[in-house]
């Protein structure tokens, strides 16, 4: 059996999660009309047969706040207009995710994770972060980048470009790699002169001894640093998180 689709859009019809009610034309509502339950929690698009993504629409908001945010706020399918969903809280989960915490097809936040992710500190095929990447192509405005390709002030990659660089194409100031480019160089062809090793030497706290060759896994280790100490302080805000409040719910009630 085929699932049914809103008139003359050829997408499978909203219904309630909670009731099943179909919701068609009601997708403005706060609420589901047969149950009570919030629209943002319980509307859902059943892809199952026909859809576009083989997956149901799903939204969701969490009375809790910080900060002014939503603590979770969760948008995933396309809405009754057909457009995907964006997630905005402290904790966002969404096609598109903007948040303290952000995961999505493209994400923003402090720490993101996405496909395309923006932000402090970011995971994904194209990440691009302040404080720390990690990606197939990652940057770093400010700090340390590892990934296929790498550019940052530490860079660490299979091409690494960076102040201090480290990788199979390494090019920087003071870069080590297979292939090195830049003032102070070591590499398989390029053996460091004394000026160099004597930088290796004051800088090993960060790229590795330097009697060895790329120490890539040196700049993994501080760039997970630097990414593990940024979400642990994003997180103490959570302990401030508090329902919202209807204050005219509450001046009814009394």
């Amino acid at each position: 059996m085929n699932t049914p689709t809103a008139a003359g859009s050829g997408l499978p019809r909203p219904f309630c999660a909670a009731c099943g009610h179909d919701l068609t034309g009601a997708t403005a509502a706060s609420a589901c009309p047969e149950c009570g339950r919030p629209l943002v929690e319980v509307l859902t698009r059943d892809r199952r047969n026909g859809g576009l993504s083989g997956k149901p629409t799903r939204r969701y908001t969490s009375e809790r706040r910080v900060f002014g945010l939503p603590l979770l706020s969760i948008a995933l399918g396309p809405d009754g207009s057909g457009r995907m969903g964006h997630a905005k809280g402290y904790i966002a989960i969404g096609d598109i995710a903007t948040g303290v915490f952000a995961f999505g097809g493209v994400s923003r936040g402090l720490v993101a994770f996405g496909g395309i992710s923006v932000g402090g500190v970011t995971f994904g095929g194209l990440s691009v972060g302040t404080f720390a990447a990690f990606g197939g192509g990652a940057v770093a405005w400010l700090g340390s980048a590892v990934g296929g390709m790498a550019v940052g002030l530490l860079a660490g990659g299979g091409g690494a470009f960076g102040l201090l660089a480290q990788g199979g194409l390494a090019v920087g100031w003071l870069a080590r790699g297979a292939d090195a480019k830049g003032v102070h160089i070591w590499s398989q062809r390029v053996p460091p002169d004394d000026a160099t090793r004597a930088l290796f030497d004051q800088y090993a706290w960060l790229v590795g001894p330097a009697g060895g060759g790329p120490q890539i896994h040196y700049h993994l280790a501080w760039t997970a640093a630097v990414a593990v100490a940024i979400a642990a302080i994003a997180l103490i805000p959570i302990a401030l998180a508090r329902p919202r409040r209807d204050r005219i719910a509450e001046e009814l009630a009394r």
